[in-house]
């Protein structure tokens, strides 16, 4: 089996073994809301709030990056073709005698 599909069956069995072992009943308490749940679920939902919350603050930076690297491209590209040229001139260019 590929190590990609053992280590995800090994979470998945350790996920599993957590929910049922944390099958208690908690009470969540937020400003004016109270939520009772398992506490494998209020850990879970935690989770992927946080996790939604770090996605939406890495976002911006993503795309800040994914811009500038197209503009970086863009102007090794340019510089490239302008590297050729430069070549393709010298080398059509009649060389002059030393010292003229």
């Amino acid at each position: 089996m590929p190590l990609q599909l053992v280590s995800a069956l090994i979470v998945i069995f350790l996920i599993v073994m957590f929910a049922v072992q944390n099958a208690v009943s908690v009470s969540v308490l937020f400003f004016l809301w109270r939520v009772d749940a398992s506490l494998a679920v209020v850990i879970a939902a935690c989770f992927g709030l946080g996790a939604l919350i770090g996605a939406l603050v890495t976002v911006p930076v993503m795309l800040r990056e994914r811009i500038s690297i197209s503009r970086l491209r863009k102007q090794v590209d340019m510089l490239r073709m302008e590297n050729d040229d430069l070549r393709a001139t010298k080398k059509d260019a009649p060389s002059a005698p030393y010292g003229y």
